[in-house]
Order: C-alpha cells, then structure tokens, then sequence
C-alpha cells in the first residue's frame, strides 16, 4: 500500500502491479480490470493447492537467513517459472519454506516487490562504461541489452511498460541517464535529451509486450505462435475474405516472418535511430562519452 499526492491509499493490481484507488466501500480492489482479475483466477485455477504453512517462528533455519536479496531472488525466479500471475507472497514464501509474514520484515509492500525485482534485473546488466564510439553505437547497444533484458524475464514489461509511473528502480533509470550522455554535447537541449531518452526506453517496452503475452499462452496452451497460427489458419482466411482485405489476404510465410516480435524490433529500431540522427546539427561534436 502506498499514498498519492493527496494522500490516499493507493494498493497495487496483484497481476499487474498497477496502482489502482482503494475502493471506499465494500471490500478492498485486489485486480485493475477483469483481464487480470482472469489471469489471476486461471492462475489459481492451474496451481496445486499450497500445503498449510506452520505460523513463522525465529529460529527457523530457512528464516534466519532470509534477507531481502532472497526474497527478491525468489520473486524474480518464480515470474520466470510461471509468469506475473502466479506471483504471490504466499508463494514465494512457500518456495523460500518461511511463513508468508516473515517476507513483510524485508518487502512491505506487493508494490515495493516489484520496484526491487526490476531493479535487480537492470542491476545485473548494467550499461559499459564509457562504451562503443558514437552516439548511435551507444544507443543502438542500450536498445540491444535492454530487449535482452524482456527476452529473458518477459513478465518484466508488464511492470515498465505503457505507463507513466515507472518502477521506482534506480538500475533501470541508469539506462536513461546513460542514454542521455551518449548524446550530450551534440547540440540537443536538456528537455530533448530527456525526450529522446525516454523514448527509446518506451519503444523498447512496448516492443517487448507480445514476448510476455506470447509466453503466457505457450504456458497455458502448450502451443508456439506459428502452430497457434497454423490451426486458425481457414479461420483466418473466411474473416479476410468477407472483411474484403487484400493486402491482408496475401499474408504468407514471409509476412508471418517479418511479423514476429523480433523483427519487428529490429525494424523499428534502426527507423528510430535514423530519425534521431535528423535531430542532432552537428553529427561530428565530441561528447563526454567520446566523439561519433
């Protein structure tokens, strides 16, 4: 739980991990909507019953060497396993064996959980420094690692993504400020750089959002993309057909390709680089990070 400007509770979708308003009547809201009411409920659905947990003691073995590193560990280990649905303290204290109540000592809040998660995935891969020459050297390596990054741990995106209340996670943030500087002393004003900063982080985010949704139905369905696309595949073509889309209609092979997450990434990147460089009045003036 955390407070807004007003100082109003504000609680955390336990799915997505969105701020949402305390409801002032009835029961508290655990979900931002009913799609992740859904995921939570499919999750739940999905998972074995957890055994009944014996009440946290101190001398436990498990718990005299919990710390927060731990927790977090765990928490990011599970979200890999099984998805940002599947995330609970109850779980996670299960896969530690301590009493769900002990987490709260170091992670107070579901919040808080997933600031710490982000922060330690960006902190495992922190930018070079100084880095490669060129400014586009530099941004087209933060893009490539930070992609990684969602490739790895895809629930990630769910957590940084089409939102402007971003983790409180000071690794993450470094890969703006490291951006920043890759373009300092080439002309650009502060407000720019902070723009453009951003701008490459949200592209890469949003970019990144399929791989979280494509990972959660190959977990729930058993099935990859192409053989989702393969049994819809007279589907689709009754529906193009009666919408009357040509273009769409001549989707093959080749379009499925270029459609993939991937690619679409790449496309996008090097068209967005190339927009930068317009910007920039003097492509040859040394930065602190070095010269293009």
């Amino acid at each position: 739980m955390s407070s807004d400007e007003k100082g109003r509770d504000v609680a955390a979708c336990e799915v997505c991990g969105r701020e949402l308003r305390t409801a002032e009547r009835g029961r508290p809201r655990r979900y931002c909507s009913r799609a992740c009411r859904t995921r939570a409920y499919r999750a739940r659905l999905a998972e074995p019953p957890a055994p009944e947990e014996p009440a946290a003691q101190p001398g436990r073995p498990a718990e005299a060497t919990l710390d927060q590193g731990r927790v977090v560990r765990a928490a990011v280990a599970l979200a890999d396993r099984e998805g940002l649905a599947a995330l609970s303290m109850r779980r996670i204290a299960t896969d530690l064996g301590v009493g769900v109540m002990s987490l709260y000592r170091y992670v107070p809040s579901r919040e808080e959980l997933n600031d710490l998660m982000v922060d330690a995935v960006f902190a495992a891969r922190p930018l070079p420094e100084p880095g490669p020459d060129g400014w586009r050297a530099r941004l087209e390596l933060s893009a490539r690692q930070e992609w990684e990054l969602y490739r790895r741990h895809p629930w990630m995106s769910h957590l940084v993504a089409v939102t402007t209340r971003p983790p409180v996670a000071p690794a993450l943030m470094a890969y703006t400020d490291w951006r920043m500087r890759a373009l300092d002393g080439h002309g650009l004003d502060f407000a720019t750089l902070v723009q453009v900063a951003i701008m490459i982080g949200t592209y890469v985010q949003s970019a990144a959002v399929p791989l979280a949704h494509e990972a959660q139905a190959a977990r729930t369905s058993r099935h990859t993309r192409r053989e989702w696309a393969q049994a819809r595949k007279e589907a689709f073509a009754r529906s193009i057909g009666a919408a009357r889309l040509p273009m769409v209609a001549e989707f093959g092979d080749e379009a499925f390709e270029a459609s993939e997450p991937e690619n679409i990434f790449e496309f996008g990147l090097h068209r967005m680089l190339d927009g930068i460089g317009l910007l920039l009045p003097d492509q040859s003036a040394p930065g602190p990070m070095g010269a293009q």
